[in-house]
């Protein structure tokens, strides 16, 4: 099974800067949302940091630090836990933490953001930092990814890449330079294209399947095939995939030589406990009860 290309970072101690982003060396890693916990401490002089990416901080634990653009223009910002921050891209500024402070860091993929920025009817997208964001979807948005961390990642990329383009459009609308109202679509796929997105998603069940890939298989941009989807199925994409991985390992389960694991790897799960929990959701029992039941 190929390995998660999503990745949530444990928690980094000693970080020197607000949130510094990490350079991918696979180009296919930048377009995929990063998740991190970080958590700083206190720091005697100002330090200057410059992101590359688009980043999106959450506060975790009460604190406050000072920033600027330079070393001895720095104001001072406290914050409450739940409270946002939009980093400033490609800007220098320079920071000095008063008290230790934890925060969930979401760095916003530059593919994303262009691509949502092109389905707005815009270009490059530029978004104006604040060091106090307060927008509701957004807030939604970073909840629904924090779940998804706790949560194991039960639909694995598919559904961190429609998380990522549902908060690069809010900040857009926000923040950004497009405010015009994200489109909507009427109508749902043809039956053919609803046949060819289907068979691929049975087809590679054991993968960690892509919003994108799934669009592609459509000819359709991941916006407008997200909707259409949704129209002509009643779920969104990530939901069908987690049950056709379900369905798949029912029928797996009753062959009475089958490992559990050995069902869980071959339905795209990381783990037998993740697939046990996914499993138990739709169910309503483990996978050993379901089997004992089927093979009683």
């Amino acid at each position: 099974m190929n390995e998660r290309r999503v990745k949530y970072s444990a928690s980094v101690s000693n970080r020197s800067v607000l949130c510094r982003v990490k350079r991918h060396l696979n180009p296919v890693m930048d377009a995929e949302l990063l998740v991190q916990r970080i958590a700083n401490k206190i720091s005697p002089e100002p330090m200057r940091q410059i992101l590359e990416k688009q980043v999106l901080a959450k506060v975790l634990t009460p604190g406050e630090f000072e920033l600027g653009l330079g070393s001895h223009s720095l104001s001072k910002y406290c914050y409450a836990p739940g409270e946002m921050i939009l980093c400033r891209k490609n800007t220098e500024e320079w920071v000095r933490w008063r008290s230790p402070i934890q925060m969930l860091m979401i760095t916003v993929p530059d593919q994303t953001l262009h691509s949502v920025a092109e389905e707005l009817g815009g270009t490059a997208p530029e978004l104006n930092g604040t060091p106090l964001l307060k927008d509701e979807r957004i807030r939604a948005l970073v909840a629904a990814t924090e779940a998804d961390l706790v949560n194991g990642s039960p639909a694995g990329r598919i559904y961190t890449d429609s998380i990522g383009r549902a908060l690069a459009a809010a900040l857009m609308h926000s923040r950004g330079v497009l405010r015009s109202p994200m489109r909507q679509y009427h109508g749902g796929l043809s039956p053919v294209q609803l046949r060819r997105v289907t068979s691929f998603v049975h087809e590679n069940l054991h993968e960690d399947v892509s919003l994108m890939q799934m669009a592609e298989e459509a000819k359709l941009s991941p916006a407008y095939f997200s909707q259409m989807f949704h129209q002509s199925t009643g779920v969104a994409p990530h939901q069908f995939v987690l049950r056709a991985r379900v369905e798949r390992a029912k029928e797996l389960l009753v062959q009475e030589d089958a490992r559990v694991l050995d069902v869980a790897i071959a339905c795209g799960f990381q783990t037998q406990q993740h697939f046990a929990r996914v499993f138990r959701a739709f169910c309503k029992m483990s996978p050993t009860q379901f089997r004992q039941a089927r093979l009683a």
